[in-house]
């Protein structure tokens, strides 16, 4: 993280260095031109320029005569009956034009005074104004930064140098604190997460990073720590999930191994009835593997359907008939409500079975004798429910969204009455979702539990 801090000063402080310094010297060389300019027009040497000329018209009327007077006059300077100052008072001295109102050079210092001054000449040049009215301009034939300025101005430019020199290092003092507590409000949380993260890697699902703020680092943060509870989470349930089905394969095992050993110590007789029972622990034992298997397809998403389309009316009443001799014997009513006419679904008719049988399944588990069994179906237009409805003892209401969770059911006392594996509504939900259906619980009126799942109807599936 240190590198990363260097590397983020490193680059604040190039764009620091060039933007402070481009901003200097821009300053620094408009100030001193523009200053240069106004010496030029309102002071100094150019002022007394101009008021010579504006004598010399106001004498003569006009500009006659101007470029031999120019011609003949000595350097640095001379004093003229009527003309003034026209150089300045010691050894330096600049040449100038001298232009009409109209525009047209009249006189230059350096001979030759022929043609018209452009717009651009005419926009720096310094006006010569009698009684009010513009007369002529005086063109400087030097630029504004060859301006000649006497050393009082020479001094103030020198300051202002100094000045922004002062106020380029102080802002770039300024800028590298505020960049080094800005970057360091940045990196410490990264840091922070960073050992976080470590922690997590050695092992310690508990660690955390801190969150601060709605920025993107403390999103960071907070999507960090979510995924840290998901995998404790996930650690959780996947030891609960090791210790539930060592118990429930411990259960049958042990059951079938002391039957075995009770037949081949000659305990129990070999006959149909102790085989039958050990058959039906490896029974058991084939249904849990089986459903552990198609789990493990569900959560890789490897679970393959072969769909087609259904008639869910023949379908449920297949269902109905292979489980009714298992109702019969718990005493237990099972009916199916059905309307005359229903649109086809696209399914895999064997994965529904499963779905079904593992829904009657559970009915019947939680189901007391001389209760009742409905499976309802209703058409909504575009999807087509499935409600298999029992009046047991039903589900506490803050169970409900859980019903379908392996982890949930691993351990819980309702399996553990019941004797099942808690594994049938959460292949029951895979299978349902692999057909881009829901499937949820809900209590029944009167009592009981209400397990329904909706498949989207052949026309949009």
């Amino acid at each position: 993280m240190r590198s990363l801090f260097w590397k983020g000063m490193l680059a604040f402080l190039a764009v620091i260095v060039v933007a402070i310094g481009l901003v200097a010297v821009l300053v620094g060389r408009t100030t001193e031109q523009e200053f240069r300019r106004y010496t030029m027009a309102r002071g100094g040497i150019w002022e007394r320029v101009s008021v010579a000329l504006a004598e010399y018209y106001l004498v003569h009327g006009s500009w006659d005569g101007l470029q031999e007077m120019l011609a003949v006059l000595p350097r640095p300077g001379m004093m003229r009956p009527g003309m003034g100052m026209m150089g300045p008072p010691d050894d330096r001295w600049l040449d100038f034009r001298v232009v009409n109102a109209a525009g047209q050079i009249v006189g230059d210092t350096r001979g030759n005074p022929r043609g018209k001054a452009s717009g651009r000449e005419l926009q720096s040049a310094i006006q010569i104004l009698v009684n009010g009215e513009v007369v002529g301009y005086v063109v400087p034939a030097a630029s504004p930064a060859d301006s000649l300025l006497d050393t009082a101005q020479m001094a103030f430019l020198s300051r202002v140098r100094v000045v922004l020199l002062v106020a380029t290092l102080v802002a770039l003092t300024v800028a590298l604190i505020v960049g080094g507590l800005l970057f360091r409000s940045i990196i410490h949380p990264l840091q922070q997460l960073t050992a976080a993260s470590r922690a997590i890697a050695r092992g310690d699902l508990s660690a955390r990073a801190p969150v601060r703020g709605s920025d993107e680092v403390a999103q960071l943060a907070r999507a960090f720590n979510q995924m840290a509870e998901s995998l404790a989470r996930a650690e959780e349930a996947r030891q609960n999930q090791t210790r539930d089905l060592a118990h429930e394969l411990r259960t049958p095992l042990t059951v079938l191994q002391g039957t075995l050993e009770a037949m081949l110590d000659r305990v129990y007789p070999t006959d149909p009835e102790n085989l039958a029972a050990a058959l039906a622990q490896v029974g058991t034992l084939s249904r849990l593997v089986e459903d552990l298997r198609l789990l493990s397809q569900a959560d890789a998403g490897e679970l393959t359907l072969y769909k087609a389309p259904l008639d869910l009316r023949f379908f449920l009443e297949e269902m109905v008939e292979a489980h009714r001799s298992a109702a019969q014997e718990r005493r237990i009513a099972l009916s199916l409500e059905r309307p005359a006419a229903l649109p086809l679904v696209l399914a895999d008719r064997d994965r529904l079975s499963q779905v079904m049988g593992n829904l009657l399944a559970n009915a019947l588990r939680y189901t007391p004798p001389e209760g009742q069994i409905t499976i309802r179906v209703t058409d909504r237009g575009q999807e087509v429910v499935v409600a298999v409805a029992d009046n047991g003892s039903g589900v506490p209401p803050e169970d409900l969204p859980h019903l379908f969770e392996r982890s949930w059911w691993q351990g819980h006392p309702r399996a553990r009455a019941a004797g099942g594996s808690g594994l049938g509504l959460s292949i029951a939900r895979h299978i349902v979702e692999a057909h881009k259906g829901r499937i949820w619980a809900e209590p029944t009126p009167g009592g009981g539990l209400t397990v329904a799942f909706a498949l989207p109807t052949a026309e949009i599936a």
